[in-house]
């Protein structure tokens, strides 16, 4: 009679003794994918993800890598902290002794692109070769400011200016899956953003011939306030009707593909019929020649107002300014032929 009391209960009892037995395994399971960690040895692990990608994808794609144990637990530690909808795409770089939580932060600050910088001066050709050696394959010659329709550039540029001028020089932050328009619209919008402001201070200008001045300067000085008087002597020169006699706009003819070669040949000077050949043509080349920085186009909207008519640029950067044509050759001779 005992031992059936004793059977009895211990087969009341068993049921729930197994039951506890799983969720103490269930737990530790749980708690051993979440917070141990897994090593992962140098270099490190790098893993891109696409703009609007999921986090079911995400979690399933670390899991399978070897970045964390569960995606099952991933997933559910970022829905805990409200965070699963707001990873963003880019490269991540996972190395060290990580765990769910350590992965969880490190998504939460989120990933790179393709962090590109483009110095001031490059030309759209010297651009668009950057972007294709970076693997975004892209055309930027095919396209107009008119193409971008919804631009606040439409109000002050003209719709069938080339994007030339208008890459704003800055460091960018690129994915792969971006198409050929949100690539450009980055550019265009930091141009809207740093460019169009100061623009803007002088609403009595020609936008557009004002760029185009800006382009110029990049490539013919070193310092703003070298550019600024430069400005200043290239505006005194349209205003007597003289050429404007710059290496750089006819150099520019050279540079419609890759690479850029930003010598000029003396005798092209006399002879080249382009539009670019500031030596031949009166006037402002018909597009900018480069993409300017602030700088410059600060400088090409505040020139400073000088008797000037000549300069020429010393081997340190410095430009050296005349007045008139033989204090000019003066200039060369000192400063140019010596030096070579």
């Amino acid at each position: 009679m005992i031992e059936e009391l004793k059977l009895n209960k211990l087969f009341k009892i068993y049921p729930w003794l197994i039951l506890t037995i799983i969720i103490f395994f269930i737990i530790a399971n749980s708690l051993f994918k979440i917070f141990y960690p897994l090593y992962i040895p140098e270099p490190g692990k790098e893993v891109y993800f696409p703009p609007k990608i999921g986090i079911r994808e995400i979690s399933n794609k670390l899991e399978k890598e070897g970045v964390v144990r569960s995606a099952f637990f991933l997933r559910l530690y970022l829905f805990l902290l409200g965070k699963a909808n707001k990873i963003r795409a880019g490269f991540y770089h996972f190395k060290g002794n990580l765990n769910i939580k350590d992965v969880s932060e490190i998504l939460i600050r989120g990933g790179k692109g393709i962090t590109i910088t483009f110095s001031e001066g490059l030309t759209l050709v010297e651009i668009n070769h950057l972007l294709n050696k970076n693997k975004l394959n892209i055309n930027l010659s095919q396209y107009k400011l008119k193409d971008f329709p919804e631009s606040e550039l439409l109000k002050y540029f003209p719709s069938e200016a080339k994007l030339e001028g208008f890459l704003m020089p800055d460091t960018y932050e690129f994915f792969y899956e971006e198409t050929e328009r949100e690539i450009i619209e980055k550019f265009l919008k930091n141009f809207i953003k740093k460019a169009l402001p100061e623009f803007l201070k002088y609403p009595e200008n020609n936008f557009y011939e004002k760029l185009i001045l800006a382009s110029i300067l990049e490539k013919e000085a070193k310092y703003i306030d070298d550019m600024k008087i430069i400005a200043g002597i290239l505006e005194n020169r349209l205003k007597i009707n003289k050429k404007l006699e710059v290496d750089a706009t006819l150099a520019y003819i050279n540079c419609q593909i890759y690479p850029c070669n930003w010598k000029v040949n003396p005798k092209e000077l006399r002879t080249n019929k382009s539009l670019y050949n500031t030596y031949l043509n009166f006037g402002y080349p018909p597009t900018p020649i480069s993409n300017p920085g602030l700088n410059a186009i600060k400088a090409s909207l505040e020139p400073i107002k000088t008797d000037y008519l000549y300069y020429i640029t010393n081997k340190e950067g410095r430009a050296i300014f005349a007045k008139i044509f033989k204090e000019h050759q003066k200039n060369i001779q000192k400063y140019l032929k010596n030096s070579e």
